[in-house]
């Protein structure tokens, strides 16, 4: 699950998950992830753990690469959003067409007001 806050987007670590996956999903890096959420041994994240993926002093678009079995439905409820939403970001005419190795914007961020 992805939530947004300002400028900072969290996921919420799921079984099977690794530092290095979820760097490449969110476009960062593993050290970045230490770095953001204090992490003193990256090989050891707990499931249920919410971790900062993403902080941005401006707009911030996170995005997702379609894997073979994935649907808007599945995708959305792993970044905490709604098929609805997805369609609107990405421009899909048909939420039940999409294609592996599609890039999709699954968060946006909007800078803070002053």
């Amino acid at each position: 699950m992805t939530t947004n806050t300002a400028n900072i987007t969290y996921y919420t670590v799921r079984s099977g998950d690794t530092l290095t996956a979820i760097a490449a999903i969110f476009g960062t890096t593993v050290e970045q992830l230490v770095e953001w959420n204090g992490i003193p041994n990256p090989d050891f994240i707990k499931v249920g753990q919410r971790l900062i993926v993403s902080r941005a002093s401006s707009s911030h678009e996170s995005y997702y690469i379609v894997r073979s079995g994935d649907t808007l439905t599945s995708i959305a409820a792993v970044f905490g959003t709604t098929v609805e939403q997805l369609v609107e970001w990405n421009g899909i005419p048909d939420p039940d067409l999409i294609r592996v190795g599609q890039r999709l914007v699954v968060a946006k961020s909007v800078p803070m007001a002053a």
